[in-house]
């Protein structure tokens, strides 16, 4: 038996637990292992929520001169890619005013705004070059392909609330020809002039109360579509802000927060 260290958080209800690798591989088990293991009911409610966390997220020591490194597991133990809203958490857990995280494979910088805001900067040279914005159909309902970092479909739709979201999802990952790695799937509505309202399924874990990079993937969409400057992409766990950067690549800013410490034994 031994125990694991765990700080909980979120970002705009995204759950997580972090850990450090170290103490991580101290347990002996693999972090899928672990991920099925902690994100369970009964320790997200001792973590401060009401119900299992989304995923783990992990912090590795940083490799020569780059950062930090950040990984996300979610909660069925599968690799999350890129976590948007786990990353501004961990941001918050280092107690600085700005930095950067190295996330499956891309360098993103990030600063606080204010005591539980933190804006990401996502540069231009790690966006797609040329969006190739690719139909797909599923359950009776048009989409489109985004290819940014995660997988991701986009579906607007009328109304958010009234599609029977997990149905969708489960159409649009029967389509492993265009989602090999299964795909997060979001169902968008206007909200204002210059909002849209989202709800989003992701893979590896179920329908979320937010996931940024789905924000953006729909921010990639409504832009390529003509809708000018900064967007709030409004989900059930609040608002993200996106923003193109003088830079050309993209602003985006929200909310996260930091749980109390804890122990947890594992075997």
């Amino acid at each position: 038996m031994s125990t694991v260290r765990c700080v909980p958080g979120d970002g705009l209800g995204n759950s997580f637990l972090l850990l450090m690798e170290a103490d991580a591989a101290r347990t002996g088990l693999t972090w899928d292992e672990l991920a099925v293991m902690l994100c369970t009911d009964e320790i997200g409610r001792q973590a401060g929520f009401d119900r299992a966390c989304d995923g783990l997220l992990v912090v590795s020591p940083a490799q020569g001169d780059g950062p930090l490194r950040l990984s996300i597991v979610n909660r069925d133990g599968s690799a999350g890619g890129v976590c948007l809203n786990g990353l501004r958490m961990a941001a918050l857990w280092t107690h600085q005013g700005e930095g950067a995280f190295a996330m499956d494979g891309h360098h993103i910088k990030w600063q606080l705004l204010s005591e539980n805001v933190v804006e990401l900067h996502l540069a231009a040279a790690d966006l797609p070059q040329e969006l190739r914005l690719q139909h797909v159909s599923a359950d009776g309902r048009d989409g489109i392909k985004v290819p940014f970092w995660n997988p991701h479909a986009v579906f607007p739709v009328a109304d958010v609330d009234a599609v029977d979201l997990a149905a969708l999802a489960a159409a649009t990952a029967e389509q492993t020809e265009l989602f090999e790695q299964g795909v997060n799937v979001e169902v968008i509505a206007p909200a204002g002039d210059s909002g849209l309202k989202m709800r989003v399924f992701e893979r590896g874990v179920g329908e979320t109360s937010a996931c940024a990079s789905g924000a953006v993937a729909v921010a990639l969409v409504a832009w390529a579509e003509g809708k000018p400057g900064e967007l709030g992409i409004l989900m059930q766990g609040g608002i993200l802000v996106l923003s193109p950067s003088s830079e050309g690549g993209i602003l985006v800013a929200g909310e996260g927060a930091l749980g109390s410490p804890f122990e947890v034994s594992v075997s």
